[in-house]
């Protein structure tokens, strides 16, 4: 279950992580009277709010009420807004990331520490991967000095500073063993000027296996709306199969474009250019962390399940340990039976991307799939443009529909 920010900062108060000092509003009319500068913060489970314009500066208490009357009860990023979070607007000397998630594929923890936080992890992974440290834990012993070390071995920060960071890294371990996660974030933690840290944004998923022992009974995840059949099929892929993500999100939207996404934020970038070159989603959902080829299969057949499709687009950032052509085997698997006459987009680089592309073409010549693959020599929001490009072609003549 992934949490919204106020519910992620909620387990970080339970384990002494400093947090900004923010209120939950449900209700316009709630907002107190105040005359400073604040942050008024969607909550939404949508990566990529301050892109779409979640995160706004608001000047008084009249301006905030504006604000979230526009926001509440309305739909923002595919989801039905019932809070936001009225927050302190925290003066920034220095921002870091601080990560820790669980990768299936050795079955461990890995801490990921970044001095550039505030930015796409993903994208900076994939542009500056020097500026990000990576260090799996292991379980038995938890995070040692020898992991803090490391982790902080080619820092900048000033003695006074690393200590108060060494802290919040021991505490956000111990919130990600104590709450059974599966990922926790904070992008980013702030350095004030006066030298202090604070968490101004929190993510987090939960092991759904562990509820049974949550100290906190987090609500049922609907979008406040009832789930469809596609997104309540899509939710059950992992259910009882640990190996990798696919389809924990999944939400249903208006479009005729088919999505499947990989790489966190990259996918609501993805997204969000789709949008903005014309075309319109079916659907946003993801797979990670090396799924095996029949989840992928599964979760490709739920997308192409829905009537006037106009274009698939399966696209993510460069992966690390995801087997690019096991993947898209599952994919193609679905392609083959169904045959569709739509165009194509994979737009996928990393592990065994090559034997990828060539299983690809020639499933391409022998059974007439309109595919198009592409690899990271061009951009996402590329990609997300030549999708759009093919489908109102297809469309054209299609006749319309």
């Amino acid at each position: 279950m992934k949490l919204k920010e106020y519910e992620s900062k909620k387990l970080f108060q339970l384990v002494d992580i400093p947090i900004s000092k923010g209120s939950l509003i449900a209700e316009s009319k709630d907002i107190p009277p105040f005359n400073d500068v604040r942050l008024l913060k969607v909550q939404t489970l949508a990566g990529g709010r301050g892109k779409a314009g979640g995160v706004c500066l608001v000047r008084g208490a009249d301006e905030a009420r504006k604000l979230a009357s526009r926001f509440l009860h309305s739909v923002f990023m595919g989801e039905q807004i019932t809070e936001v979070l009225l927050d302190e607007k925290v003066e920034i000397a220095q921002e870091l990331y601080l990560g820790v998630l669980f990768d299936t594929s050795t079955r461990k923890p890995v801490f990921i520490y970044s001095e550039a936080g505030g930015a796409d992890i993903e994208e900076l992974k994939k542009k500056q991967p020097t500026k990000i440290v990576l260090r799996e834990i292991a379980y038995h012993e938890g995070l040692t000095a020898k992991d803090l070390s490391f982790l902080l071995k080619n820092s900048e920060l000033e003695p006074k500073v690393k200590a108060k960071v060494k802290e919040v890294m021991t505490k956000l371990y111990t919130c990600f063993t104590r709450f059974d996660c599966r990922m926790l974030e904070i992008n980013p933690l702030v350095v004030t000027s006066t030298k202090d840290v604070v968490a101004v944004d929190a993510v987090a998923v939960l092991d759904d296996e562990a509820r049974f022992r949550w100290e906190i009974p987090f609500p049922e995840r609907t979008n406040n709306r009832p789930v469809t059949k596609r997104e309540a099929a899509a939710h059950e892929i992992d259910k009882d199969d640990y190996r990798g993500v696919a389809g924990k999100t999944f939400v249903d939207l208006d479009g005729d474009i088919a999505i499947l996404t990989s790489g966190g934020g990259a996918s609501m970038t993805l997204l969000d250019a789709l949008v903005d070159y014309g075309g319109k989603p079916a659907n946003f959902t993801e797979y990670s962390g090396n799924p095996p080829q029949e989840k992928v299969e599964k979760l490709t057949r739920i997308v192409l399940d829905k009537e006037k499709l106009a274009g698939l687009l399966v696209a993510g950032v460069i992966a690390n340990f995801t087997n690019i052509a096991e993947t898209l085997r599952g994919v193609l698997n679905v392609l083959i039976e169904k045959k569709p006459r739509f165009p194509i987009v994979i737009r996928r680089a990393g592990p065994h991307d090559e034997e990828a592309r060539a299983m690809l073409m020639e499933a391409k010549a022998k059974y007439g799939l309109d595919i198009h693959y592409y690899d990271e020599k061009i951009p996402l929001t590329q990609a997300a443009k030549i999708m759009v490009d093919l489908s109102q072609q297809y469309k054209q003549q299609k006749g319309g529909y």
